[in-house]
């Protein structure tokens, strides 16, 4: 049950100079190695820069040869440099070889550190993402290893667009993503919860959610939805998105989370995925945002905490904010889960019955 935290120095170099930048990654490991980094159950393993083959697997020519000529079309949010798309090529060797070392059986569980981009597509550089290292590494399991069956789960406050569009035809990866409603957070109304395209209609499942929705809600969306779905689809591998932005103290989302919240979400992906793939999950906790840099390294912890099954002592930060519940929202969630599983009853028999 060996745990594999891919992390390097050089990852530094992804500092887009706003809020996510390059420090986020040392002063996370500076608390990991504080409180983890004696136990025998974790690797630090320093990964390469992926290849052009590997960019390949995901992206066309045409968009990396522009992204190493750093011509952002994305340029407020994503600004490109040269460091920057270095960072973005270790990135996604990352996150290749994170689904190599637990497909190889070396490791039960692999946590990018700093990774997990959502918004990048095949041809598009978006939301601080550039290579998607998510879809670098399903598509390296599928093509490489002949994988049939990946859940990847969603978590991080912002719905996963890019995943989405990388995705969305392909039956072999089933998409699940609970976020802030998309009508009050990036990346905006657009993005109308899509459930698919083509041989892959169905295989998306978008759970918006409102903003300050808290611990007992999100547990419900993840018993209801999340974890019917992987007894029902048999995952041979889960994919984890998340980090800290869900936390009610982030500074550009507006959810509710607590430390202990971040921490069961990972730790109900631990159950299932014990339940469904022998205990295989690749994860990404790259989110987080504020300005003391006291939330994210925290979160992120106590998500490799509770995927490990470990407990730590992780205090809040901030102070709760005047009037907060960890119940605000349940009674809303248990209406728009009600509605998903009629509206995908035709597809999974999980919630036909129900």
């Amino acid at each position: 049950m060996r745990t594999a935290i891919l992390y390097s120095q050089k990852m530094r170099e992804y500092d887009l100079g706003h809020v996510l930048t390059g420090e986020r990654y040392e002063r996370f490991m500076r608390l990991f190695r504080e409180k983890l980094g004696d136990n025998p159950v974790f690797e630090i393993v320093e990964p390469g820069y992926a290849t052009e083959a590997d960019l390949k697997l995901v992206h066309t020519e045409e968009y990396i040869r522009r992204a190493e000529r750093c011509e952002s079309r994305d340029p407020y949010d994503t600004p490109l440099s040269p460091g920057v798309v270095r960072a973005a090529k270790l990135l996604a060797g990352a996150g290749k070889l994170a689904g190599e070392l637990v497909q190889s059986g070396a490791f039960s569980k692999a946590i990018v550190i700093g990774g997990g981009v959502q918004h990048a597509g095949r041809d598009y550089e978006k939301g601080f993402g550039i290579f998607s290292d998510v879809g670098i590494c399903a598509e390296s399991l599928m093509q490489n290893y002949g994988l049939q069956r990946i859940l990847i789960l969603d978590t991080d406050a912002h719905a996963g667009d890019g995943i989405y569009t990388i995705f969305a035809r392909d039956p072999r990866v089933l998409f699940i993503s609970i976020h802030q409603d998309p009508r009050t957070l990036y990346p905006g109304p657009s993005y109308r919860n899509p459930v698919g395209e083509g041989e892959g209609w169905g295989y998306s499942v978008n759970v918006p959610i409102l903003p300050g929705t808290g611990d007992l809600a999100y547990e419900h969306v993840l018993d209801t939805i999340f974890v019917p779905l992987a007894e029902e689809f048999q995952p041979q591998v889960i994919i984890m998105v998340d980090g800290s932005d869900t936390h009610f103290m982030d500074r550009i989302t507006r959810m509710g989370l607590t430390l202990k919240g971040i921490y069961r979400i990972a730790d109900k992906v631990r159950e299932t995925a014990d339940k469904a793939c022998q205990g295989k999950v690749i994860a990404f906790a790259g989110s987080g945002y504020d300005p003391e840099g006291l939330l994210f390294p925290r979160g992120w912890l106590a998500s490799i905490c509770g995927l490990t099954g470990l407990e730590v002592d992780l205090d809040e930060p901030y102070p709760f904010p005047p009037g907060y519940r960890s119940d605000y929202g349940a009674l809303e969630v248990r209406t728009i889960v009600e509605v998903l599983k009629a509206n995908f009853a035709p597809y999974w028999r999980c919630f036909s019955s129900s």
